[in-house]
């Protein structure tokens, strides 16, 4: 009897330590202090069950349930709670200062192949000239790891991890190391470049048209015209750029049978000697902070003035970001039969819907490209849950690539491979 009163006096401080212990599913309190709650949770299952099995189980039973129990126990105290240390780096990238999270770097911490030595100008450059964090959040952790999503203004939303030492301090941070190992290759792959279109050998007759976007600012482009009997291609240039980006693309497709129209977009710039007319009018007239999203309403219209002028559907093609504009404007807009997407991505954070999402809901035709290290992204993020077919093509080059639609330059390394691949592609359109 006395025995069965020791038993419940012990339970009942058991469940006090479960009830205090079963607060660790919360996420937001500090490391020390979750670890803390977790270690009770545990001693609390162990004080509540092993005097009742003594009278239950035989020896058997009572070492497995003793390692059933520490099996659990361990997990709970193995599982990690980083979200100090990830607040801490949020925190940073919103004051654009590294005081936040200097505390929870490691001095171990390097960005491979750049020495150490070079961490900390690298961690002050990254996190006051990145563009603004959204947010970033812990998806799932384990001892010396955390898997986090972020999402930054222009660069999309991506998951990545955060590697931490024996006392939780950040050691490896892949989401900037993964793009610092990118630069570099596309800084070597730069030099293998054609740096501007060579239009030598090519006709380079176009017309220069305008007309007015939604918000009434003259859009200016150039268009390659053969006949009003011919299929159209839309062609969108990357950031920076302008419609000269296709100065020699345009004519090898008039080539292929097809009219062509060459936008400038208001987010965009100077290149290959020539101004951006639609950008330098829309700082004229006092347009500021002019960013990716609002090139969009100059898609949709160009889209409206080739249906009204040729009476037919279009094909919508991409460069960068406009590539990505391409799919979200085309995926749904009735005048475009297909896309074609040069190094596309989630370049607009929650303020489009996710390509992916995009691309599974849409039947219609499309076709991917990139540089050979940016397919592996796209494949992984992109297309993960998109069914393949004959007209819904992803193109991996055999060579390194490039990043946008300058791989099809005249004299550009691999050009030849990808112009096979957009032929095969078009093939489909020529007689529409």
């Amino acid at each position: 009897m006395k025995e069965f009163k020791n038993i419940n006096t012990i339970q009942k401080i058991s469940i006090v330590f479960i009830a205090i212990g079963a607060m660790s599913i919360f996420p937001e309190h500090g490391t020390w202090f979750h670890k803390t709650l977790q270690t009770l949770f545990v001693v609390g299952l162990l004080f509540y069950i092993y005097p009742i099995k003594r009278k239950m189980f035989n020896s058997k039973i009572k070492k497995t349930t003793l390692i059933l129990i520490f099996s659990i126990g361990s997990m709970g105290l193995n599982a990690q709670d980083y979200s100090e240390q990830i607040e801490s780096f949020n925190l940073s990238f919103d004051e654009k200062d590294l005081g936040k999270v200097n505390k929870h770097l490691s001095s171990e911490l390097k960005f491979d192949p750049i020495p150490a030595s070079k961490t900390p100008m690298i961690m002050k450059n990254i996190v006051t000239k990145l563009p603004k964090l959204n947010s970033i959040k812990i998806i799932e952790s384990e001892k010396g790891k955390a898997k986090v999503k972020y999402d930054f203004v222009g660069l999309g939303i991506r998951e990545s991890r955060i590697h931490f030492d024996e006392e939780d301090k950040i050691t490896k941070i892949e989401l900037i190391e993964n793009p610092i190992r990118q630069e570099m290759e596309a800084q070597k792959a730069m030099k293998k470049s054609m740096q501007q279109p060579n239009t030598n050998g090519l006709s380079s007759k176009f017309e220069k048209i305008q007309f007015k976007s939604i918000d009434n600012l003259m859009v200016t482009g150039n268009l390659y015209e053969i006949s009003k009997e011919n299929p159209i291609i839309l062609l969108c240039h990357q950031a920076g750029y302008n419609k000269f980006e296709y100065a020699d693309i345009a004519p090898r497709l008039n080539q292929l049978g097809f009219n062509v129209l060459a936008i400038d977009q208001r987010a965009g710039g100077e290149f290959a000697g020539h101004k951006n007319e639609t950008n330098t009018l829309a700082k004229q007239k006092g347009y500021t902070n002019l960013d990716f999203l609002d090139a969009e309403q100059d898609i949709i219209t160009a889209i409206d003035y080739l249906t009204n002028r040729y009476s037919k559907k279009i094909v919508l093609w991409g460069s960068s970001y406009s590539s990505s504009l391409a799919f979200i404007i085309g995926m749904e807009n009735e005048n475009v039969m297909a896309s074609i997407a040069f190094s596309p991505g989630n370049y607009f954070g929650d303020k489009r819907p996710l390509l992916e999402n995009v691309l599974s809901k849409s039947k219609k035709p499309f076709f991917i490209t990139s540089s050979k290290n940016e397919a592996q992204e796209i494949k992984r993020l992109l297309l993960k849950d998109v069914p393949k077919g004959k007209e819904r093509i992803h193109f991996t080059p055999n060579s390194e690539g490039f990043h946008g639609s300058r791989v099809l330059w005249v004299g550009q390394t691999g050009a030849e491979e990808y112009w096979s691949q957009i032929r095969s592609f078009l093939d489909n359109y020529r007689k529409i």
